[in-house]
């Protein structure tokens, strides 16, 4: 730089190269700026923590499907799950964004504190969506859903070569299974679909904020034949097979219908929101 000048700071470079490029180019310079700006408004992960309050909305998102066997991820709505009324693309940060993730929202009602059981829909099947439901199972396609952004997983207990026993976790939860002769109530080889879900919500609470920070999202997913008296109702349906018992039936993924169903856990837990991720440093992942 010769003597005298003064270097413009990177900032003011991008600025003053911006305004050049608006008298010359008044379109692309105006889309760069609002790239600029939305990119800034994005919430980055790990940085602003939620307070929720007790009966706070938790909204639970849908992420992808997604297999260790075939590689190759589907849209969690390919598939015949309950919707909400209107389908809403919600990436939570910028990440997401530029990977190409498609976030959605979900129908499932979660609440800050509410312990509560809920049905989620019932859903008539068509030929080819049995087809379909039936090959994710038997391909082990794995459920990808997001709370607070915290990808859902699932804890298994592991026995280490010395006898001891720790807990595990995996990202996501099994779309479904294969029945065998070791699976009470199920026809070997034919697939079932996991058609309930329990969310188990840790919570973490301090004197150094008001509510409750969440803390760890895990699905315990569940196959059970439903049943209910007469007709089916949408406003008001009567299940006969709550609660849910061990000798239920499980539910063929080859139906005419399938209700869906879930229920939420709360769990106090003394991990710090600043650590909730490290459970997720020593997950595989199938993508």
């Amino acid at each position: 730089t010769p003597a005298g000048e003064q270097r413009a700071a990177p900032g003011e470079a991008n600025i003053v190269a911006l305004h050049s490029l608006a008298r010359t180019m008044p379109r692309l310079a105006a889309r760069a700026l609002a790239l600029i700006a939305s990119a800034q408004a994005f919430y980055l992960p790990g940085v602003a923590p939620r307070d929720y309050m007790d009966s706070d909305k938790v909204e639970i998102r849908v992420h992808k499907l997604s297999s260790p066997r075939t590689h190759l991820p589907f849209d969690y709505y390919s598939l015949p799950f309950c919707r909400p009324d209107n389908l809403v693309k919600q990436a939570e940060n910028l990440g997401e964004v530029l990977h190409g993730a498609v976030i959605q929202n979900s129908p499932y009602e979660v609440f800050m504190g509410r312990s509560e059981f809920r049905i989620a829909c019932r859903v008539e099947l068509t030929k080819a969506q049995k087809i379909t439901l039936s090959q994710r199972v038997r391909q082990d396609y794995r459920v990808h859903l997001i709370m607070d952004n915290l990808p859902a997983a699932t804890k298994m207990i592991a026995e280490m070569a010395d006898g001891t026993k720790k807990d595990m976790y995996d990202r996501g939860f099994r779309l479904g299974f294969l029945g065998s002769k070791d699976i009470p109530g199920t026809e070997p080889t034919k697939p079932y679909v996991n058609n309930h879900l329990r969310f188990i919500v840790k919570y973490h609470r301090s004197d150094t904020f008001p509510g409750s920070r969440i803390v760890g999202f895990e699905v315990e997913a569940y196959s059970v034949k439903h049943t209910y008296e007469g007709q089916w109702d949408e406003k008001s349906p009567k299940l006969t097979s709550v609660p849910l018992r061990p000798d239920l039936a499980p539910m063929l993924a080859w139906s005419n219908e399938i209700v869906y169903t879930y229920d939420v856990v709360w769990e106090h837990s003394p991990i710090a929101w600043a650590s909730r991720w490290d459970l997720y440093l020593y997950m595989g992942d199938d993508q």
